[in-house]
């Protein structure tokens, strides 16, 4: 199954705003329940570490393919943001498929950690 509830492709960005992160929560443990959701598309939404934090754990093991599009990670967050995905990335072992396209990677230092995680998840 898809999870397709985070993907806004053709619609408006959505910011992050605290009062989401029940959502995420929700969505963290409709995920860990699941049986059926190995797939997760992930389009025109800015992320925090606060938000991260509660989903990223929640797919290790269990997402097989997760599809991130047009992520904005502000600046100030972005060294955070890119170690908990990278992080997740690494230990999620049922990983067969990323896609990470239009995702603005602010630095050569937060390309080689994904690029790492990649390598080291296999």
């Amino acid at each position: 199954f898809y999870c397709r509830c985070l993907d806004y492709c053709g619609q408006i960005e959505v910011l992050h705003d605290d009062a989401l992160l029940p959502h995420f929560k929700e969505l963290a443990d409709a995920i860990q329940l699941s049986n059926g959701i190995q797939r997760i598309n992930i389009d025109d939404i800015e992320l925090r570490p606060s938000a991260l934090r509660i989903l990223f754990p929640a797919m290790e093991g269990r997402m097989t393919n997760i599809d991130m599009r047009r992520i904005r990670i502000p600046g100030p967050d972005a060294v955070k943001c890119y170690e908990i995905i990278a992080s997740s990335i690494r230990r999620n072992h049922a990983l067969k498929e990323l896609a990470w396209c239009s995702n603005l990677i602010p630095s050569d230092e937060q390309a080689d950690l994904l690029i790492e995680s990649i390598i080291d998840n296999r």
